[in-house]
């Protein structure tokens, strides 16, 4: 069942919007991007390649790449696309994306495709610097935050991304928005991002939670999905990649922002949920 409070603590920002056209034969493999992308085919076709498999760009098709999905892009002479890269926040830190079982590509209505075409044209300075994804997103650029001309083009940006969203949505709610609210874990989980630097002991939350440790760690496992240390690792090496893409600090400082003591632990881990070392993940990156 829908939850109200859900839908109003999501939180839309654009980070560009604009047309690509190919000329060329172009290949950027290995893309991993700290914001979430969606695509309009124009004219033309090229492929898309996830853990998921490799889907075909056609034509009149929409394509949605939620943030820190490892993708490859094979684009064909003549293939023109809308793109939008937005962020997708959550004032509680959960991922939007957990919450929602979305299709990776649909067919574009007329509607939908006014709507992309839209958001393009009320948006004229929010293209990429570059379609080569090694060069849009180093920290210059990827840092910006869009700077709206009025209260009129906020909302209607946010809104305009909002419908594009949810033509991909295909199940809500894979956790329960009912149990989060009940067992007060939204406070919870805002602690978690906003203290990743720093220790968090599972006793602590549960003290926050008002439940014995046992009890919360089963109450946040049967919710989540996974217990909280393996929660509190999934964001700590969330923020170790957002820091290695759009930064230039150290791995010694991204250690300590993502409040990693250990490095051999660091490359351990950050291996296990991404397949690659933080050096060869920056590198493959940058």
């Amino acid at each position: 069942m829908y939850s109200e409070k859900i839908g109003s603590s999501m939180q839309f920002n654009l980070k560009h919007v604009g047309t690509n056209n190919f000329l060329n034969h172009e290949s950027f493999q290995k893309v991993t991007s700290p914001f979430s992308r969606m695509y309009l085919v124009l004219t033309g076709t090229g492929q898309l390649m996830t853990s998921e498999g490799t889907r075909s760009l056609l034509e009149d098709r929409m394509y949605l790449i939620p943030s820190y999905t490892t993708c490859s892009y094979f684009f064909h002479p003549g293939l023109q696309m809308i793109y939008v890269h937005f962020a997708l926040t959550m004032k509680d830190g959960l991922d939007v994306f957990n919450l929602l079982t979305c299709h990776s590509e649909i067919n574009a209505t007329d509607f939908m495709k006014f709507l992309f075409k839209r958001l393009n044209e009320i948006n004229p300075n929010r293209e990429i610097p570059h379609h080569d994804p090694e060069v849009y997103q180093n920290k210059p650029w990827n840092n910006e935050t869009i700077c709206y001309e009025s209260l009129k083009h906020h909302l209607e940006t946010t809104s305009l991304l909002g419908q594009l969203l949810s033509n991909f949505i295909q199940v809500e709610n894979s956790i329960s928005p009912a149990k989060l609210f009940r067992y007060k874990l939204q406070p919870i989980l805002h602690y978690i991002r906003t203290h990743l630097d720093q220790e968090i002991s599972v006793e602590n939350l549960a003290a926050m939670a008002c439940l014995s440790t046992d009890h919360f760690s089963r109450t946040f496992k049967s919710i989540l999905g996974m217990c909280p240390n393996e929660y509190i690792i999934a964001k700590r090496i969330e923020k170790a990649q957002a820091l290695l893409l759009t930064t230039d600090l150290s791995q010694a400082e991204i250690m300590e922002e993502a409040g990693i003591k250990n490095i051999s632990y660091f490359t351990r881990i950050f291996k296990k949920h991404t397949k690659l070392t933080p050096s060869e993940f920056r590198k493959m990156h940058w």
